[in-house]
């Protein structure tokens, strides 16, 4: 190493000190600096603007320490007039990297910028510092304390005039980028809606920095762009939550004129939501007198625009407490002012809502009369009033709207509508469904994304119900036939199927681009060797493959999906892929053990675990076979007669009793070689969060080749008991019943699928496609032929805390493309409306439904069946 290089080593090793140790590395990385400026060489030394980019772009702990080596630099730049990357650039990396809570470290970088201009030279581009002293400001929180108060609105104005001196040293075009950056800036930190907390009251100074003049322009143009509905409201709810904290004039003209674009687009629903969630605040600033100037104009005009009746009772209650504890107290021109249009506004209030139970003997506690002609001026103004709340009046309802959203018929498509209902009503699929982060490919997971959409829409809209025309066209298997009924769990099991596999692709995408994530195949078997008590390794038993033959067997094995039109029984052995290579057991299998450390989403919610073992009677070798499951079919004992009535956990502890393999059913023993009685056994070894059931209620006739729907009674318990195997000892897992998929009908040719759920309030609804009503759990239980329950959804007994009470995330929550979705939709359905109701009212007829590509035989709900017997007397399956 040369000269040069020694000493420019030394000297970052002493900023080193200086910038991350601790106050004694401090002390001795100045006094080393100060020895060093004392070299013969020191003065040959020209790199010094590279060693000071290197240490702005470091992480830096002692961020007070910043100005002194600015100064202690600034000897040593020099000036390149025709340089194209500032310092100030590296300042912003600078700022933006480090965690600075007090405004008055931004105010001291700021001040030494100002009084050494070789950090801002007049040539140079600095909307990146603008940028990131923004993001500075928004940090900062304001404290409690009265003197850091005052301390902290100091520090704020300094940070104006630091914005305002360094526009004015720009060229014109150059000063016009700088507040656009600002601002631009600033709008995407208050309308952020997922930061946990509000941004700190500092960040007005920036509003500070603009002229009066330009401010219409200014919100005209975010009014323009195509942000979203939630983002407003945030951006102006923020604003607000500034009133009784920020001195400054300029914040009230930006709020002013936000509400009066807002309300000049008819954006009444922002405001009136603004307005119930920021009231507390608006009149706690009405009531000190050093913000009363700024904010009495936006209070007094948002009070008395309220042109809904549920916010009432608040206004009254907060005028009444603000008059009387703090406005009657001041005695000044300014309390009494306010007090007098306090009432005015009351009154106004009380005309428009005459029937108020809370305006009862209101105007006696007026410490002023009204005036009379200021109100009469108020009656002629215009109100806010939610856009539904005004024209849904004026729309024939069939139903009143249950907080529950319909699914439209597309052509015999109750298959799927009644699947979607129930899977919606599954909480933390819907939570996970919701909340996904799906790949940012266009043609990757593309029926999550389609089931993001639609849950979105179902949980939020404002409709009666909607037509799910997406999520069919990616849905539907190939060999559906558009317009044929199709069954119901066959879709989910190739829905489910769909959403894992397009999961796992997205997953190998991602690993193939940064090899984060290792994925093992899809269908691993466990334990696929035994050793038999004499310690001998026997082969696993052999596959259903091999005993196609078998009648027996498909007592556990066999599904209404697994029949299809005019096929026989022996013609439907070969599972799908979808089902565990084991031998199968009933149980709908979702792949094997997953080495990602990110567990896939059908395995989160759905995937239980169990364990299949093979006994041979004759050697009494075992084979045993782990496997995961996401539903369990169960079949009704060949015992049992049908008019015998038999619940639900009947059938769980049927299916899970051991089952003699014999006569025709016999298993070849890979030990001794032939065809033995054996036995299997089922154990859950690990129980689903969510438990799909399986009711066969259909079986193959080989006399007429047919399938015929069974008879028996079910008793459909309301709480079940799973029974789980641990290494120790057997417990139990309790379940509760939330959601059914009914089939209506007499066959499986033929019929119609809705569906029973509750919500975690206990109410129970029924989704019969476009139509919602609310039901009773005993309505459910009530069920008759032909009315038969076939897929039951059964949930732990553990609470779920991804929702709020609403059994829904807030909106707010969500990914910005659902926000969009959802503001996109409530704007097309507002136009909607208010379309029809012109229809209306000019006499014309109106159409109930207002969606789009509906059928219009949802007119009417739908009968039993979708579709009609074909060739079929109607008197064949009777009860």
């Amino acid at each position: 190493m040369n000269t040069e290089q020694i000493l420019k080593y030394d000297i970052k090793q002493c900023l080193n000190l200086i910038m991350v140790g601790n106050d004694t590395d401090v002390t001795e990385g100045w006094t080393r600096l100060k020895k060093l400026e004392s070299e013969p060489v020191y003065g040959q030394l020209n790199n010094y603007e590279i060693i000071l980019r290197e240490i702005l772009n470091v992480e830096i702990q002692n961020i007070q320490e910043v100005p002194k080596v600015m100064i202690w630099f600034s000897k040593y730049l020099l000036e390149k007039p025709y340089a194209t990357h500032s310092i100030s650039n590296d300042i912003a990396i600078m700022l933006r990297n480090t965690k600075m809570n007090d405004m008055s470290h931004l105010t001291t970088i700021l001040q030494v910028l100002l009084e050494h201009s070789i950090y801002l030279p007049e040539s140079m581009n600095h909307s990146k510092l603008c940028e990131a002293i923004v993001i500075c400001l928004s940090t900062c929180l304001m404290p409690c304390d009265p003197k850091k108060i005052l301390e902290f609105n100091d520090n704020a104005s300094k940070v104006q005039y630091f914005l305002k001196v360094l526009r004015s040293r720009s060229r014109n075009i150059e000063n016009d980028n700088l507040i656009f950056v600002c601002l631009q800036t600033l709008y995407k930190i208050i309308s952020d809606t997922k930061r946990k907390q509000d941004p700190g009251p500092g960040l007005a100074a920036v509003l500070q920095v603009v002229e009066p003049s330009i401010i219409p322009q200014a919100v005209n143009w975010i009014l323009s762009e195509s942000h979203s509905d939630v983002q407003l409201a945030q951006a102006l709810k923020v604003l607000c939550s500034w009133l009784p904290k920020w001195r400054g004039d300029q914040l009230s003209i930006w709020i002013m004129e936000f509400i009066l674009g807002l309300e000049k687009r008819h954006k009444y629903s922002i405001l009136i939501e603004v307005s119930k969630a920021k009231l507390d605040i608006m009149f706690w600033a009405l009531s000190v007198p050093v913000f009363r100037q700024n904010a009495s104009r936006i209070i007094f005009y948002t009070l008395k625009r309220q042109g809904s009746p549920s916010l009432l009772p608040n206004i009254i209650r907060h005028t009444q407490m603000v008059i009387s504890n703090f406005l009657m107290k001041e005695d000044t021109e300014s309390s009494k002012e306010c007090i007098q249009n306090l009432v005015d506004i009351m009154k106004i209030l009380m005309l428009r809502f005459p029937n108020q139970r809370a305006c009862n003997n209101l105007e006696s506690s007026f410490p002023v009369q009204p005036q009379m002609d200021i109100v009469k001026e108020m009656w002629n103004e215009h109100v806010w009033l939610d856009e539904m709340e005004e024209i849904e009046p004026l729309i024939e309802s069939p139903n009143m709207h249950l907080g529950k959203v319909g699914l439209s018929n597309l052509g015999n498509t109750c298959y799927m509508n009644s699947v979607l209902q129930a899977l919606l009503m599954t909480k933390q699929f819907c939570y996970e469904v919701l909340m996904y982060k799906p790949s940012s490919r266009v043609d990757d997971q593309i029926v999550l994304k389609r089931l993001q959409n639609l849950f979105t829409l179902l949980l939020y809209s404002k409709r009666i119900s909607l037509a799910p025309t997406e999520i069919l066209l990616a849905s539907r298997p190939a060999y559906f036939l558009p317009g044929q009924q199709q069954d119901s769990y066959e879709f989910l099991c190739h829905l489910l199927d769909l959403l894992h596999e397009q999961e796992k692709s997205a997953m190998i995408n991602c690993e193939a681009s940064n090899s984060n994530f290792k994925y093992k195949n899809d269908r691993e078997v466990n334990d696929s060797s035994s050793v038999s008590e004499e310690g001998a390794s026997i082969k696993r038993w052999t596959t259903e493959e091999d005993l196609s033959g078998s009648v027996v067997l498909e007592r556990k094995t066999r599904s209404l999906a697994d029949f299809t039109q005019g096929e026989d029984l022996v013609q439907v052995q070969q599972l799908s892929d979808s089902h565990s290579d084991s031998t199968d057991s009933g149980i709908q299998s979702v792949g094997g053990e997953e080495t990602s450390t990110q567990v896939p989403l059908i395995h989160r919610v759905l995937g239980g675990k169990c364990k299949i073992t093979y006994q041979c009677a004759q050697c009494d070798t075992s084979s045993h076979n782990t496997d995961k499951f996401r539903d369990l079919q169960l079949c009704f004992p060949e015992e049992i007669q049908e008019n015998q009535e038999v619940s639900v956990q009947d059938l769980i502890n049927y299916y899970l009793t051991p089952e003699k393999l014999t006569g025709e059913n016999k298993y070849r023993c890979d030990k001794c070689m032939k065809l033995c009685d054996a036995q299997r056994i089922i154990k859950i070894l690990h129980a689903p969060m969510y438990l799909i059931l399986i009711l066969k209620h259909f079986r193959y006739d080989f006399d007429t080749r047919l399938r015929t729907k069974l008879r028996h009674k079910v008793m459909y318990n309301e709480t079940i008991q799973l029974p789980v195997s641990t290494p120790l000892c057997t417990t139990t897992e309790s379940y509760q019943l939330y959601a059914a998929v009914v089939h209506s009908g007499y066959s499986m040719d033929y019929g119609h699928y809705f569906t029973y759920a509750r919500d975690s309030k206990q109410n129970w609804y029924k989704f019969n496609d476009s139509y919602v009503s609310q039901t009773t759990f005993n309505d459910f239980k009530d069920l008759k032929p032909p009315d038969t329950p076939y897929i039951l959804f059964y949930e732990k007994n553990v609470s779920f805390e991804g929702f709020c009470d609403e059994d829904k995330p807030e909106l707010s929550t969500l990914s910005k493309h659902l926000q969009e979705l959802m503001a996109n939709d409530t704007t097309a359905y507002i136009e909607e409306l208010r379309h029809q109701a012109e229809k209306s009212q000019r006499g014309r007829h109106n159409s109930i439904l207002l969606r789009k590509n509906e059928n219009s035989d949802d007119e009417n709900p739908p009968p039993s069946n979708c579709r009609g017997a074909v060739n079929m007397p109607a008197s064949r399956f009777l009860y």
